[in-house]
């Protein structure tokens, strides 16, 4: 059987465009294609939606989508901006409590779509000038004088949005921003302050009109260290917006109802297939329908693609299509599960050549490729280096998933077994035997290399990448021991032992 028999697989790794959304027939796509998740559905019922209505009066606020790069944030924000320009596109929304909810604003407004690029321009002026072209174009020309003519910027938009309700009565603008926070990171002090300030006007001109504002930041705009020097400004900020966050869940329902759609026939196919290796695994065993609806994805492979640091390269969709495509035509194992883990990821980190610029994952890549190149020049058996090189890639994606590649934390033996699905023919097939055969290799990895570049922390039982362990001394000591004779040994010993008695007389 063949891993496309177990799927149908669907690739996402178009990178979604926001001003696409500007045709009707791409839109409707965009809406068709969206796969929301219960926790989605909850947000966008109960949060989204009753924001971007004006129906019914209320404190409304702008709304900022959170996501990284290659998690859905530019697909969702091109999804609700279809919905509220185009009613058309309520038919194809998924999700039925969605469909009910989005009733009351669909099609009701004029959008405008803006990706920023690198510009120093001011926020202000790029999507002023941004409005200014829109209103021409929907014939309800406005002029915003510059930033040195007014004392506020709430009052021009008010007086803009009067005048454009004189033409389109019951109807509203949506203003929506993708690539916002990277604009912000580029910003000097002042001119950030000033950014900041116009955001916040943004949302409370939400207050007061039929006038909405998305926007699309990469990681938490108010929680980011980057910002800490403007605090105050960011907190007056967060009062007028709210957060939509893309979560773990999310990614992992698209993955499986999308990326890895399964029938009802298929699920029970690898529902028989994956219960085979129950025993060996405890989370498998506890979390086996999450198993099933991703496989051939291990749902520990999302959890762990969440930590990484490097978010900009986190294209999370874009990954797993192409580690499913170069799966569809192979068999599926039926000795082992046959799941793509983590240690994946770290074959996609070594072939990027613009990640070996960056002077700290650089340094992971060094090091861990001098542990591969000794556990296959020297690891002493045979049979356990396949799982022991595959370690050695998950420590050096778990070291990319702390901000500190210092650190030492790391994952146990226990974690390695089940978030790898380790697998070795064993005499006695039981997940203990299988535990000690993992440390066994770990154990063999530590002497193979002598200790370096890789620790063992007594304290909370995890081995991690130790970038700083040139030298192991323990190790050292240990390889002394083992090339002395006993007689000697016992000889050392007593010498010892007798300088120790002297001075403590």
């Amino acid at each position: 059987m063949f891993y496309r028999d177990l799927v149908q697989f669907e690739s996402l790794e178009t990178v979604v465009q926001l001003r696409d959304a500007d045709q009707l027939s791409e839109a409707a796509q965009f809406v068709k294609s969206y796969v929301i998740s219960e926790r989605m559905a909850d947000r966008m019922v109960n949060l989204i939606l009753p924001n971007l209505q004006f129906q019914t009066p209320q404190d409304n606020k702008g709304v900022l989508v959170v996501g990284n790069y290659g998690t859905g944030k530019s697909h969702l924000m091109a999804v609700l901006s279809a919905i509220a320009e185009y009613q058309e596109t309520l038919e194809f929304i998924s999700d039925e409590r969605v469909r009910e909810s989005a009733r009351v604003l669909a099609g009701k407004f004029k959008v405008l779509r803006v990706e920023i690029g690198s510009v120093t321009r001011s926020l202000r002026d790029i999507l002023l000038d941004e409005l200014g072209l829109a209103l021409e174009r929907w014939e309800t020309p406005y002029h915003f004088p510059p930033a040195t003519e007014v004392t506020n910027n709430k009052n021009i938009l008010i007086e803009a949005m009067g005048k454009f309700q004189e033409k389109y009565p019951g109807c509203g603008i949506l203003l929506v921003v993708d690539e916002l926070l990277e604009f912000l990171r580029s910003r000097e002090e002042r001119a950030l302050i000033l950014d900041l300030g116009f955001l916040r006007e943004l949302g409370e001109v939400a207050a007061h009109t039929p006038f909405r504002f998305v926007g699309g930041v990469q990681e938490t705009l108010f929680d980011s260290p980057r910002f800490e020097f403007v605090a105050k400004q960011l907190n007056r900020v967060k009062d007028r917006f709210e957060q939509v966050h893309i979560a773990r869940e999310d990614i992992a329902y698209v993955v499986s109802r999308r990326l890895l759609r399964k029938t009802d026939e298929q699920l029970a196919q690898v529902t028989d297939h994956l219960r085979q290796f129950t025993h060996l695994y405890r989370q498998m065993s506890e979390r086996l329908d999450e198993f099933v609806r991703l496989f051939p994805i291990h749902p520990v492979y999302i959890e762990t693609f969440e930590q990484v640091t490097i978010a900009e390269k986190r294209h999370v969709l874009k990954t797993f299509s192409h580690a499913i495509r170069a799966l569809l035509d192979m068999e599926v194992p039926t000795d082992q599960p046959g799941l793509v883990s983590y240690d994946h990821y770290w074959g996609i980190v070594q072939d990027d050549p613009a990640l070996r610029t960056v002077p700290g994952i650089a340094r992971v890549i060094e090091k861990s490729n001098v542990l591969a190149g000794r556990i296959r020049n020297a690891y002493t058996r045979p049979n356990l280096m396949p799982i022991a090189l595959r370690i050695i890639s998950a420590l050096s994606v778990q070291r990319l998933t702390k901000s500190d590649i210092n650190v030492p934390l790391g994952v146990t033996a226990e974690e390695l077994r089940d978030g790898l699905c380790l697998y070795l023919r064993l005499p006695e097939s039981t997940h203990e035997f299988l535990l000690d055969q993992v440390k066994v290799a770990l154990r063999e990895i530590m002497r193979t290399v002598q200790g370096q570049f890789i620790s063992f922390n007594e304290d909370n039982g995890q081995y991690y990448l130790d970038l700083q362990k040139v030298i192991d001394f323990d190790a050292k000591i240990a390889e002394r021991g083992e090339a002395i004779d006993r007689s000697d040994l016992n000889r050392y010993f007593f010498d010892a032992l007798k300088q120790a008695l002297d001075a403590g007389a």
